[in-house]
């Protein structure tokens, strides 16, 4: 398995326990009794918002016990999805959001910061882009978002990714890239 990226909890047993009385394990029991190790992704969403006595968690934190319950039965990864693996990154830069944009879609600054090649196939000024990686199947979606006047925030989201061992290492490749980023356009 890849390097694992430190453990952080997405649901947490006060909320359950104040919310339905029991805890996280004590639901995983119910799911595991419902036989939910053997169910798809879709179908363990489905069985927790329909289990008497979730309601109120509310769908958001119903899908959040889901997911919580398929990473501790080890029936998907962190970041796993139905088409691989997604990590995410972020990073705010004291730039305005046109200058960060810039940095990303032109060719000439980019190659500044990100040796790779890559395929814009669809950009939103300042706003975001849809990029097709130098591996021609995982893909990028970029998101810009203006904290003030002259800081905004940049969150890549590598999708498509083969398996664990690459999206850790596409995880600390992008936290790399966004700081040299950072570092070249603050200077």
């Amino acid at each position: 398995m890849a390097q694992q990226i430190k453990e952080r909890k997405i649901i947490t047993d006060k909320l359950v326990v104040e919310k339905t009385g029991k805890t996280l394990e004590e639901w995983f029991m119910v799911l595991d009794e419902k036989g939910a190790k053997q169910f798809t992704t879709k179908e363990i969403y489905k069985l927790v918002n329909h289990l008497k006595g979730l309601e109120a968690l509310g769908e958001w934190n119903q899908n959040l016990l889901a997911t919580s319950y398929q990473w501790s039965r080890g029936i998907r990864e962190r970041g796993q999805k139905e088409n691989g693996f997604e990590i995410s990154v972020s990073k705010t830069i004291h730039v305005p959001v046109h200058q960060l944009y810039n940095a990303m879609i032109h060719e000439q600054t980019r190659k500044k910061w990100l040796k790779e090649k890559i395929i814009i196939k669809k950009a939103t000024e300042n706003k975001s882009a849809r990029i097709t990686w130098n591996d021609g199947s995982s893909a990028l979606s970029i998101d810009f978002y203006t904290k003030a006047q002259d800081k905004t925030q940049i969150v890549i989201q590598h999708l498509k990714i083969k398996n664990s061992d690459e999206a850790a290492s596409l995880k600390e490749f992008w936290s790399e890239r966004l700081e040299n980023l950072k570092k070249l356009l603050e200077e």
